[in-house]
């Protein structure tokens, strides 16, 4: 399998994986209760959010206040707030709870192709 998310580099990402980084947090934002994971385009290749934020998690730059907005606007804005100095592994370890979570919930909805239930001796 052909790796897509560049290396960090003792640490330090390069501007593909920061960019990649500010858009999974948009598509975390607009992503909806019980739909499949967004992915991200990144060099060609469409990866899931989930994925970014995992690499990202021991990224030790800081990150740019048009980053950090959006991170204010999906997580709980006091405890990030906090963070004077916030790098991409502190927002990447703030949003994978919330990534996780909405994962679960996207495996535990019925396939749109599903059958209703129905409770037995009760026709519809």
């Amino acid at each position: 399998m052909q790796k897509v998310l560049p290396e960090l580099y003792q640490g330090h990402a390069s501007i593909t994986l920061q960019n990649a980084f500010h858009d999974a947090l948009e598509a975390l934002e607009a992503w909806e209760d019980g739909n499949e994971e967004p992915l991200v385009a990144v060099e060609g290749c469409t990866v899931p959010i989930s994925h970014i934020f995992a690499h990202m998690s021991a990224c030790t730059d800081l990150l740019p206040l048009r980053t950090r907005d959006v991170l204010e606007s999906i997580t709980d804005k006091g405890s990030f707030r906090a963070l004077a100095d916030a790098l991409y592994a502190d927002g990447a370890k703030l949003v994978m709870p919330l990534c996780v979570e909405r994962l679960t919930l996207s495996l535990l909805r019925p396939p749109s192709s599903a059958v209703p239930l129905r409770k037995a001796g009760v026709e519809a």
